[in-house]
């Protein structure tokens, strides 16, 4: 029944994979899948030639971007709050969000997120 359900869900979500490739102090490549008519993020994968220091920050800020909605403010706010206690060489939380907005081109308009 679970199962059946998750499917309906997926189903009905308008879902789009996008992709970015950043240029900061180092490269940050984004592959994002969103639902474009809430505008929330769905998945997310982050790579690139930068450091992230412990490693295992880098997954925990693709898991807590998940859900949130495509909003350069929360996206840097979220960011912000998966980075504390955190090294992040090659990149800061604006350089990052800016990868991030940038798998969507101008295909959003900020105002009506």
């Amino acid at each position: 029944m679970i199962k059946k359900a998750n499917q309906l869900n997926k189903k009905s979500l308008k879902m789009k994979e996008v992709r970015n490739i950043f240029k900061s102090e180092k490269l940050i490549k984004v592959f994002l899948s969103y639902d474009e008519e809430n505008n929330v993020i769905h998945s997310i994968n982050i790579t690139g030639d930068f450091f992230l220091y412990p490693e295992e920050r880098l997954e925990i800020l693709e898991a807590d971007l998940v859900g949130t909605k495509l909003k350069k403010k929360l996206i840097r706010e979220r960011i912000k709050e998966s980075l504390t206690n955190s090294e992040a060489f090659g990149f800061d939380e604006e350089s990052m969000t800016q990868a991030i907005m940038g798998c969507l081109g101008n295909e959003l308009d900020e105002s009506k997120v």
